[in-house]
């Protein structure tokens, strides 16, 4: 269908999205806190990485694709960042306070926690950069990196 007679589609698969507040983000964030000293729970072990993409920077590629992108082509929706979950997580406990900073939980706890298909999108090892869209379209991706929004930004609890 992307290359059919008089159509131009052109595919972008973003990445995980991020900013405002809003978005997956928020399953680092809101994630359960274990008793007694207070740790923020992981998605599994959190050695898994996350490819990342700010809102704006996906509007821009998708403005960027529909203006200039090649008839069939696909456009991968990564900001070149890929912390890891524990690198989310320890950047989110700290915005928090939490003293225990984080926890890890089996993939079991993980599917338990946010059911099965989720968890297991979530405890893939994920890593992307975009370079076809920034090579193709000049796509130049410049938002807050996730790690600051989570410490600084939208994510982090308010500053008083």
């Amino acid at each position: 269908m992307r290359e059919a007679e008089g159509v131009r589609g052109t595919v972008v698969v973003p990445s995980i999205v991020y900013g405002y507040g809003k978005g997956l983000a928020n399953v680092i964030v809101d994630a359960p806190r274990g008793s007694g000293v207070p740790a923020l729970r992981l998605i599994g072990d959190g050695s898994q990485h996350w490819a990342t993409v700010h809102v704006d920077d996906l509007a821009a590629l998708y403005v960027l694709a529909l203006e200039h992108g090649a008839a069939g082509a696909t456009y991968i929706g990564a900001g070149g960042q890929n912390p890891t979950v524990r690198e989310l997580g320890e950047a989110a406990a700290q915005a928090a306070g939490l003293a225990g900073g984080v926890a890890g939980e089996s993939v079991e706890e993980s599917r338990s926690r946010l059911g099965e298909q989720l968890a297991d999108a979530l405890l893939l090892d994920q890593q992307a950069r975009g370079t076809k869209a920034r090579i193709d379209l000049g796509w130049e991706p410049n938002g807050p990196s996730l790690l600051e929004e989570l410490l600084v930004g939208s994510y982090a609890p308010a500053r008083v």
